[in-house]
């Protein structure tokens, strides 16, 4: 039988800390693309307020690529995401290796129960995460998941884990900082495609990973990008995973050669450094228009079933469009009636957001 009592003891002592003995941190990083971009800004914070400490990050081994890159991580410990029976197996064989790294602190980003459940495993004595899913005795500092708080942004949304360390500044804007590697890829295969030439390269993204309630219809993506072809010469770049191969070529048969499929193609890293080469993103709520913000490249974002309050784009220079419908956000997978939000959401009206977006873009440029 498990032992809790020794756990249970490093929780009062935890409670009385005043955080000045913390040396090596692990943060339970997100389980999706996009809330691994938003919690950029907590990791920098976390890292400026404990400069003297090794930060540990644990996350999804098919995340792992988005913090090679990070300054403000020292060590990347993947594991398998696993169902069942499996994920407790997996759980204490990460734990049992989380143990011997004898680490002071654990800063849960996710809110489910296991991924409290890895880090109290693991006997890390000052265990920080928010209050929710039956998990508030795994923790030491619980905080409170208020209502009003589902409705903030989510990089203020995690920025609230960090209140126990005192007050902290502004947080800086999610940032993927590229290396030369993926960015010399990018170009050359950019290269070998003759699109390195001047013409503007404009991403789609037409499907979401949450489901088809997100998605605005392929053929329209199809029709804005050969309109954009015929009037801005450029070529689009599909994006996707491999199981969205069927709108990608529903969007290809239009365009011909107006566009390239790098649906299934890339590794993260590699989809940041051709987003990098964009002018523009076309998507929906996605990771992958999260990664583009994240490389400065502007997003025109179409939501529908989800809020942009939330989960928009972060920052600056982007545009989202969205029909004002009584029944959005539902934040439901599939829709149960007409998706009249992204029904509503003209070809003619993102035509026209996007034209002026990229049409002052390419001023700037020639500037």
């Amino acid at each position: 039988m498990l032992n809790l009592s020794p756990l249970m003891q490093g929780k009062e002592r935890a409670l009385k800390s005043d955080f000045s003995n913390v040396n090596r941190i692990l943060v339970r990083g997100v389980n999706w693309v996009g809330d691994t971009i938003l919690t950029y800004p907590t990791l920098e914070a976390l890292k400026r307020r404990f400069p003297n400490s090794r930060v540990s990050i644990l996350v999804p081994s098919h995340l792992a690529d988005l913090w090679k890159t990070s300054p403000f991580v020292d060590e990347i410990i993947p594991f398998e995401k696993r169902k069942g029976v499996r994920s407790i197996f997996e759980d204490l064989r990460v734990s049992r290796s989380l143990k011997k790294k004898k680490f002071d602190l654990g800063l849960i980003l996710p809110r489910s129960f296991r991924s409290a459940f890895q880090m109290f495993l693991a006997g890390i004595p000052i265990r920080v995460g928010y209050k929710d899913e039956g998990r508030s005795f795994l923790l030491t500092h619980g905080i409170p998941r208020r209502e009003e708080m589902l409705r903030i942004h989510r990089v203020h949304y995690y920025q609230e884990l960090l209140g126990p360390f005192g007050k902290m500044n502004d947080l800086a804007s999610p940032r993927l900082h590229l290396g030369e590697e993926d960015r010399k890829w990018a170009e050359e295969v950019l290269k070998g495609r003759g699109l390195l030439d001047g013409r503007p390269l404009i991403g789609i993204n037409p499907g979401a990973a949450y489901g088809l309630a997100k998605c605005w219809h392929p053929d329209r993506f199809a029709e804005l990008g050969r309109r954009l072809s015929k009037k801005w010469k450029s070529t689009a770049l599909i994006f996707g995973r491999e199981e969205e191969r069927s709108m990608a070529d529903e969007i290809l048969k239009h365009l011909g050669s107006g566009g390239i499929d790098f649906t299934g193609k890339t590794r993260l890293l590699q989809l940041a450094a051709l987003l990098e080469q964009c002018r523009l993103l076309i998507s929906n709520d996605t990771g992958t228009m999260h990664v583009a913000s994240a490389v400065g490249t502007p997003v025109v974002a179409i939501f529908g079933s989800t809020d942009p309050v939330a989960t928009g784009p972060w920052g600056d220079g982007h545009v989202v469009v969205k029909k004002e419908v009584s029944c959005s956000p539902c934040f439901k997978r599939v829709c149960p009636t007409d998706h009249r939000c992204m029904e509503g959401i003209t070809v003619d009206e993102v035509e026209e957001v996007v034209v002026k977006k990229l049409g002052g873009l390419l001023n700037r440029v020639c500037l």
